[in-house]
This record gives C-alpha cells, sequence and structure tokens, in this order.
C-alpha cells in the first residue's frame, strides 16, 4: 500500500471523502486524480453532451462519480444562451469574438452551430443537491468564465479548497471572457492560494484560411498547428492554499494538502506541511510524509532537468 493510499485509509476520509470538481469534463474526466480517485467522491459537469460520456471503466475509478449534465454559471437562471460550438471543447456561455479569431488557426474550432436556450445551476446549488458541503481538489476549463465561477463559491468553501485549476485565455477567444491576467490580479489581492503550476498554451497565428493555401490536408493543418511556432493563446495553472487560514488547520486538511502536493509534484511544500502537522499531532504517518518528501526533494538532483541545467552551466 503506498502512502498516499495509507494516508487515505484513515478516518479522517472515511468519514469525509475526498470530493473533486470538474467543471468543463468534455473528453475524459481529470487525470491527476488517478492515484487518489476510488477514495473520492467526483462530481463532473458539462452541457455539451457530444464529448462527455464517461464509461463504466471511467465510473468504476472513485468511490463515487456525480454526473451533472448542467450548464454551470455564476448563478442560476432560466433560457440562457449556449453557443455550442463545432468542437465541444469550445462551447461556452460567452459568444466567441469572431474578429479576433479570424487571426489564428484554430478558428474553425470556435463556430457557433447552434444557440441552445438552457438553464443554469451555480456550484453552490449543484453541492446542495449533491448534498455535499465542502470541496478539496477544484478543476475548471468553463471556456471564459473560470474566475467568475471560482469568485461565486462561498467563502466557506472556497477558502477551504486544497488545490484549484484553471484554464483562462490570454489572447481573445469569447466577449467578456476572464483572461489569464484577472486570475492574477484576483488571487494576488486573495492571498488564500499560491501559484503552483503555470503552463502556457497557443496557436498558429494565421488565419485558417491562409492556412489552406499552404498545407490543404486537414491532418497536416492540425499537425502544424500543434507542432509548429505557436503563440501564447491561453494557459493551464494550478494553485495550491497556503495553509494561513485557521479554516485549513486541521489534521485532514493538512494530509489533504499534502497529497495535493505531492502529486503536483510539490514536494518541497509537502515537505513543510508535513512538518507542520508532525509539530501539532502525535501521528507517526506525519513523519513518513515528511521523509518521503524529503527523499523526493533529494532525487530531483539527479532527474533530467537538473542534468541539462547543470551542463548549462558547465558548457
Amino acid at each position: 500500500m503506498s502512502l498516499i493510499d495509507r494516508i487515505l485509509s484513515t478516518q479522517e476520509f472515511i468519514d469525509r471523502p475526498p470530493v473533486l470538481i470538474d467543471i468543463g469534463a468534455s473528453g475524459a474526466i481529470h487525470k491527476k486524480w488517478k492515484k487518489i480517485a476510488r477514495y473520492a467522491i467526483c462530481i463532473a459537469f458539462d452541457a455539451d453532451e457530444r464529448d462527455f460520456d464517461p464509461g463504466s471503466s471511467e465510473k468504476s475509478l472513485y468511490k463515487k462519480l456525480l454526473i451533472k449534465k448542467s450548464l454551470v454559471s455564476d448563478k442560476s437562471g432560466n433560457d440562457t444562451d449556449f453557443y455550442l460550438t463545432a468542437s465541444p471543447h469550445c462551447s461556452s456561455l460567452l459568444q466567441p469574438d469572431k474578429a479576433s479569431l479570424a487571426n489564428w488557426a484554430y478558428a474553425p474550432l470556435f463556430i457557433v452551430e447552434k444557440i441552445a436556450k438552457l438553464n443554469t445551476t451555480d456550484i453552490k446549488t449543484a453541492l446542495t443537491d449533491f448534498s455535499i458541503h465542502y470541496i478539496d481538489w477544484y478543476k475548471s476549463d468553463s471556456q471564459g468564465i473560470d474566475l467568475k465561477l471560482f469568485k461565486s463559491l462561498p467563502e466557506n468553501i472556497r477558502d477551504k479548497i486544497v488545490i484549484a485549476e484553471f484554464e483562462p485565455g490570454i489572447l481573445d477567444a469569447y466577449h467578456d471572457e476572464d483572461k489569464l491576467n484577472d486570475m492574477l490580479t484576483y488571487h494576488d489581492c486573495l492571498k488564500k492560494f499560491w501559484l503552483a503550476e503555470l503552463s502556457v498554451k497557443g496557436t498558429l497565428r494565421m488565419p485558417f484560411e491562409k492556412l489552406k493555401e499552404v498545407i490543404g490536408h486537414p491532418f497536416l493543418q492540425k499537425l502544424v498547428a500543434k507542432v509548429g511556432k505557436i503563440s501564447p493563446g491561453w494557459a493551464e495553472m494550478a494553485y495550491i492554499n497556503n495553509f494561513t487560514d485557521p479554516a485549513v488547520d486541521n489534521k485532514r486538511a493538512l494530509m489533504m494538502g499534502w497529497i495535493g502536493a505531492t502529486l503536483l509534484k510539490q514536494h518541497g511544500f509537502a515537505y513543510s506541511l508535513a512538518g507542520k502537522a508532525a509539530e501539532k499531532y502525535d501521528d507517526p504517518l506525519f513523519s513518513k510524509m515528511q521523509s518521503s518528501s524529503a527523499r523526493k526533494v533529494i532525487a530531483s538532483l539527479i532527474s533530467f532537468r537538473y542534468v541539462t541545467l547543470l551542463i548549462k552551466k558547465l558548457f
């Protein structure tokens, strides 16, 4: 049994299993959760059902998988416009910015095929419907409203979240969308979470019609937009709770924080959390957690990334 398994088998997690939220779950539910899925309750949201149909094998990964085929917004409402685009991954409550997208190779993904009138639900209402009142790991890819959704959470839920992941835009893909700079500014003011991961993604700055003049085959068009020189278009980011709030200064929260930091490979922070817990609680498990994190920090010295950095310094 791994150390993560041992932690999640404690009474703290038997009484309160990890709760994972996946907003915008088109394609597949979050892969980072694989090691904790069988202990966890996962709530997955997506209103565009064209690429959202978890099979029995995926459902069996979780202690409980709750599917909400619903449009999630920062507030509940009726007959809200939902823009169904050529790619299910680009469908949004926000209207695509056609003029801006015209400059980019991936513009066809955002072509609006239908405007559906749907009812919306807010996250708090959805949690209440499932009789769940806390979130441990929050992941949102809502195509332009990630920040609005996160801000709509009640403080007593939001401030206890351990990991929060978002995918904000950089270029203008939608009208009135939440952008990367908005997310960074908000968290800089909130001071409840620290930025643990930031991966910039992008596409080819070339109108699709011009791309077709150069490359005719659809597969090669997609390929060049991935392997060629890309411009920043959006970002994948993960925040970790900084554990300075009394609301997360308890045994279960510190254990969940160690698990989350470990899965994100933030072993230095995981070491600090385990040490904080070891000082407060008389439980040998925390010493094992601290030792495990220390070994992983040391192991980074022989990583490929470190060796590459060393070679650059020497030569």
